[in-house]
């Protein structure tokens, strides 16, 4: 059961979120910082998940000149930049707002998102940290504060954060995806498969978590075992490019050539200008087939539905 103090802050996020999310969690093309991160192994096009308190990463932030601040400030004032995407001005707000209210656990976190969402990586971690003072559990610090750690490949430290953070929340997927990255980045294969699969337990529309798991599988040679776990992605949330482009890669790997061009064109349907995309459809339409069995999208989906 987690402590009172927790629901009733998460109650409080969610406003915040509500206004500022919009994915991605998780966005096409991500880069973090929480904005979009793209990692790519051979010829395989990653995207992992954007925080779900964070606008999607195509958004990205708005480049402005660090405000003066020359009287106290209001949490609303920041929220107001945040909102805007003004992300460079709600850290400041923020950071000023903390030497008004430095008892103020919520203050240091919104100093701490908005400083990652600019990509100030070094006052993001002051600001998580800064809330986890005031109170340990704080399980928006420790999972966003985990984000930040993963990007600056200190997996250990991040592990120790999540390990937290399912302490205070065990029935999060959230946790366990971003511990799945962890691992993953670790090299640690099978720790990352087991933590996404947890993930996927968890939260059976975690498309994150499956586009993730399906990647990993692709580049250990696991492409029948990714299939079904794209397939499932596509078929949840069909506006994000990259799951389709990923579904293609696993079908052009298990020789499936007809169907991955037709997972290819569905990436350029949600993304025009999807160039990776492109070249994969290309190449897959020039290759010559003398039969190909049809290949069954829903059925596979629903293998990946009952496989969990």
């Amino acid at each position: 059961m987690r402590p009172t103090r927790y629901a009733t802050a998460m109650l409080v996020l969610a406003a915040i979120a509500a206004v500022g999310c919009s994915k991605r969690g998780d966005s096409p093309q991500t880069k973090t910082g929480e904005s979009n991160e793209t990692t790519q192994t051979k010829n395989v096009t990653t995207t992992s998940e954007l925080p779900s308190t964070a606008p999607t990463g195509e958004e990205g932030f708005t480049a402005t000149p660090t405000p003066e601040i020359t009287g106290p400030v209001a949490f609303t004032d920041g929220e107001t930049a945040y909102r805007e995407r003004k992300y460079t001005e709600a850290t400041k707000i923020f950071e000023t707002y903390t030497t008004q209210k430095p008892d103020n656990a919520w203050g240091h976190f919104m100093f701490g998102l908005s400083a990652s969402k600019s990509g100030d990586s070094t006052k993001a971690e002051k600001g998580f940290e800064g809330a986890l003072a005031i109170d340990p559990d704080h399980f928006k610090s420790l999972t966003n504060l985990s984000r930040v750690l993963i990007e600056q490949k200190r997996y250990d430290d991040a592990l120790d954060k999540l390990m937290h953070a399912g302490d205070v929340d065990p029935t999060s997927n959230e946790v366990y995806r971003l511990m799945g990255r962890a691992y993953h980045a670790k090299g640690q294969a099978e720790e990352a498969v087991t933590s996404y699969r947890r993930a996927i337990e968890l939260d059976e529309k975690d498309v994150w978590s499956m586009n993730n798991l399906g990647l990993l599988f692709l580049e250990t040679k696991r492409a029948e075992e990714a299939l079904p776990l794209l397939v499932k992605a596509v078929e949840l949330k069909k506006d994000v490019p990259a799951f389709h482009n990923n579904l293609g890669m696993a079908l052009e790997h298990t020789g499936r050539f007809g169907a991955a061009a037709t997972a290819y064109a569905g990436a350029l349907t949600a993304d025009p200008t999807y160039e990776k995309a492109r070249q994969n459809l290309t190449r897959v339409e020039g290759v010559k087939k003398d039969f190909e069995e049809p290949f069954d999208f829903e059925k596979e989906g629903d293998a990946a539905a009952g496989s969990r």
